[in-house]
């Protein structure tokens, strides 16, 4: 019965769909030889309505019932006009083959003698940005958004080769050379609000995702890999946010805003860098204006402008811009981005129309991004569409409304139905658009059944032959349970104390239909040269989802580190381990959205390695270094208080999920601990304060920074043991650590009982300097340089080093990462002068759109 419901939706979806078909035109552009001519522009003849093609050559036009001629260019090309006209409900397919222009010699001329015209247009465009950019205060609109993604196979194997055979064509080397995989489908309905300058608000009342599901495509399960060791800052705050697709490039205002009429076009996603706008206060020192022509569409003159940048590495934009006569307003704006700044895409492209109101309002009805990003052997064609319609100019709106909620989430917004999306969708979805739509796993009778769970976790619940090595788990989303067994790489620790050591760790998480949480994680670790077993269990409960207020409970033997945070020497050296038995109970919660606080109450008995803990290995290879710092066992406990601001923070609402965006203000962080004497024997005695401040300044076409301050001192130190002190990360010989929380010359470890305070700094160019000097500006390097101290004043202490680096972007599938070269100096109260080279490599979170440092 649940079959015949599912498959009788289909049909009923599959009808729908088609009935939706029609009015436009689609086809294949190609040159003489058959090739795709990718991003060839189609478009109505004296009109600003067009496309662009994809990579392969393929378009797709809406066009209103009647008669239209349509034009097919691409630069280089003759130019093709056909006349069409357009029934309901009957498509036309044009494939069309463009030949070589050869008249080139005129069109140089035409263009040579048009410049100052271009020139003068543009002027009185920037003369009027600010006017239309002040003229829109606020409004609210409906929105429509739809993001699509195919994954072509590019470079053909034998076997792409040998399946070609049955194609019609004898050129083997074209037969394989597209071989489409899967289509990804992603459709929003909300409506959008607006306050000046960059205020953005959405109400979700759809939300569809036909994207690519768990077990249909990348593995679901994540790899873990490492030493069996757990080490590292970590942070108060909740992960909340779902793995990201790097190739989802558009998905709200918040990532991007696409305003024109602004100087900067900040578009993170795509590059680092912001975008100089054709239309800028100073955007006629970096782009050449060409006069293409002119036209009249709705009774008004509009004028064709070409935009070309004069610096063929800089975060700038190519193409065309339609402007009308008198009012200098812009029509529709056609701009590719330089390849040269995008981070994943090999190319981009974005069409923007505008409307231009009675009230000498501009604002946006239509946009389309067409993107291509190489993925190994594949191409990932990406199209996102966009239309706003239904705009109000003065809406009423709420005391507070713009709120650090930036978007929505209305309580059926993901119950929709087809016949919903029918009538609300303003646009033809394509030939294959709708035919996925009709066979994916959309129906929601379907989302209830065995079958569905099944196929959801078939990907994290696989067994390969990698699977021993990389863990083993099992996963019921129905049920909403999840265990997982690390595996071998993650279990043999070779280097553990004592000589090799074997850890089985794993959790097990059990996700309630009230949104309550329950995690437990645990290992347990045999020394075989001791004869010893050490482990640890901790089981958390979530029970407010909203606020994120969780109870965790550890407890636990281990060998422990005592810096936690330490360099990759003193890591695996014996000086930085102590036998911890401990017991711990923490409570956290956002108590006002950014402020996070967790209190926790620890204890704790310490007692140093003792000689059956050491190997001559490990001694021969970490010298002095290796020798495990000697103390009095002794009892503690302890409470920390943890407290974490980050003003403003953005969020998204779905239900009861708080989804965190982040904050574009400096995040505040403090922390207090309070050695407890007497409380179940504890020996200490002891009150701690530390303060931190750190950012992210993006400073624009000249890159973007990051620092920290820090400030600490033990307040009371009656009785404090000496892994109570402040430790600070020490360096690493070669390698090259995050310098926004660590210094790269400190010396192999370092800490202290009193008072301190340090500073970081890096600024990363991103271009800035390098990509304007010839030759060098092709190998797309770039400069980054910044600056640390650290203050330790009863100690007589002071520390000062300062770097410069060589800076690459490499990108591995959908992973990007930098790798660098830096020369490293500095000087200090206790040493002479240092200089050193190191190696460093920084990763790219795809959520925040940011690097790592």
């Amino acid at each position: 019965m649940q079959q015949l419901l599912r498959h009788t939706c289909l049909f009923i979806l599959l009808i729908v769909a088609t009935m939706a078909s029609g009015q436009y035109v689609h086809g294949k552009l190609t040159d003489e030889k058959g090739l795709p001519l990718a991003y060839a522009s189609v478009y109505v003849k004296n009109s600003t309505r067009g496309v662009s093609a994809d990579q392969k050559g393929y378009y797709f036009l809406e066009l209103e019932s009647g008669k239209h001629t349509v034009v097919f260019s691409f630069i280089g090309y003759v130019n093709q006009e056909f006349e069409v006209t357009i029934l309901p409900k009957e498509p036309i397919r044009m494939d069309l083959s463009l030949s070589l222009e050869t008249n080139t010699l005129f069109a140089a001329e035409v263009v040579a003698n048009t410049k100052d015209m271009a020139k003068e247009i543009m002027e009185n465009v920037r003369d009027k940005r600010k006017y239309y950019l002040d003229r829109v205060s606020e409004y609210s609109c409906e929105t429509y958004l739809k993001t699509s993604l195919e994954k072509e196979l590019m470079r053909p194997s034998k076997k792409d080769l040998e399946e070609a055979d049955s194609l019609e064509t004898k050129d083997k080397s074209i037969q394989g050379y597209f071989k489409k995989e899967k289509l990804n489908l992603i459709e929003t309905v909300s409506t959008t609000y607006f306050r000046a300058p960059d205020r953005y608000k959405e109400i979700v009342s759809a939300h569809h995702d036909y994207a690519e599901r768990p077990g249909e495509g990348e593995p679901g399960r994540s790899v873990h890999m490492g030493s069996g060791m757990e080490f590292g800052k970590t942070s108060i705050a909740p992960v909340t946010h779902k793995s990201d697709n790097p190739y989802i490039l558009f998905e709200d205002f918040s990532k991007a805003d696409l305003n024109f009429y602004q100087n900067l076009v900040e578009f993170p996603a795509v590059s680092q860098k912001p975008l100089l706008s054709p239309l800028a206060s100073n955007g006629g020192l970096s782009y050449r204006f060409d006069y293409l022509g002119s036209f009249v569409e709705d009774g008004k003159r509009v004028y064709e402008i070409e935009v070309n940048p004069l610096f063929k590495s800089g975060a700038l934009f190519k193409g065309k811009i339609f402007v009308e006569d008198s009012t200098w307003a812009v029509v529709t704006v056609d701009l590719s981005i330089n390849p040269d700044v995008l981070i994943f895409c090999k190319e981009f492209r974005v069409i923007q129309n505008y409307m231009h109101n009675e009230n000498d309002q501009v604002v946006p009805v239509r946009r389309e991004l067409t993107y291509t990003i190489k993925d190994g052997r594949h191409d990932i064609l990406g199209n996102t569409r966009v239309d706003h319609n239904n705009y109000n100019f003065t809406p009423d709106l709420a005391r507070g409304f713009f709120n650090a909620e930036i978007k929505e989430y209305t309580a059926d917004a993901f119950d929709r139905d087809s016949s919903f999306w029918a009538e609300r969708r303003p646009l033809v979805l394509k030939e294959t658009e709708l035919k996925f739509i009709s066979e994916s796993d959309s129906i929601s009778a379907y989302y209830a059944s065995d079958e569905y769970y099944d196929k959801l976790d078939s990907a994290f619940n696989i067994i390969d032959w990698w699977t021993p090595l990389v863990g083993f788990g099992r996963k019921n989303s129905k049920k909403g349970t999840e265990f997982y067994l690390e595996g071998v790489l993650s279990q043999i620790n070779p280097f553990g104390i004592g000589g090799y050591r074997h850890k089985l760790p794993g959790y097990f998480n059990k996700e309630f239909k009230n949104d309550y949480l329950l995690e437990t994680e645990g290992f347990i670790d045999y020394g075989f040269r001791n004869k010893d077993v050490k482990g640890k269990l901790g089981v958390g409960l979530t029970y407010y989802p909203e606020k994120f207020v969780r109870t965790f409970i550890r407890a636990g033997e281990t060998y422990d580190l005592i810096n936690n945070y330490a360099s990759i020497e003193q890591t695996f050296s014996r000086s930085n381990y102590a036998k911890t038995r401990m017991a711990s109970i923490a409570q956290r919660m956002e108590i006002v959205n950014g402020l996070f606080a967790e209190l926790t109450f620890e204890y704790t008995h310490q007692s140093p390695l003792n000689a059956n803990d050491i190997t001559q290995w490990s001694n021969d290879l970490f010298g002095e270094l290796n020798t495990p710092l000697v103390f009095d066992p002794y009892v503690k406990s302890e409470i920390k208080l943890e407290l974490k601001y980050r003003f403003k923070q953005k969020f998204v609402q779905r239900g009861r999920e708080k989804m965190i965006i982040g904050s574009d203000y400096p995040e505040i962080n403090a922390i207090y601990r309070k050695g407890i004497p007497g409380l179940f024997n504890s020996e200490v005695n002891f009150d701690y304060f530390e303060i931190s401040m750190h950012d992210h300044w993006n400073l624009g076409q000249f890159g973007y920074s990051k620092w920290q301050v820090v400030a600490g001192s033990f307040l009371n130190k009656n009785n404090l043991r000496v892994l109570e002190w402040k430790y600070f990360r020490g360096s690493d010989r070669y390698f090259f650590s995050d310098p926004v929380n660590s210094f790269q010359l400190l010396g192999p470890t370092m800490s202290t009982p009193n008072e301190y305070f340090s500073a970081n700094y890096i600024h990363h160019f991103d271009g800035a300097l390098l990509n304007k000097v010839p030759l060098i500006r092709h190998l797309k390097l770039s400069l980054a340089t910044g600056a640390g101290t650290l203050l330790i004043p009863d100690s007589d202490f002071a520390h000062f080093e300062a770097y410069l680096g060589l800076e690459k972007a490499i990108r591995i599938k959908k992973q990007l990462f930098r790798i660098s070269v830096y020369a490293v100096t500095s000087d200090n109260s206790f040493s002479s002068t240092n200089y050193t080279c190191k190696i460093g490599f920084n990763f790219f979170n795809t959520f925040t759109k940011k690097w790592e440092y």
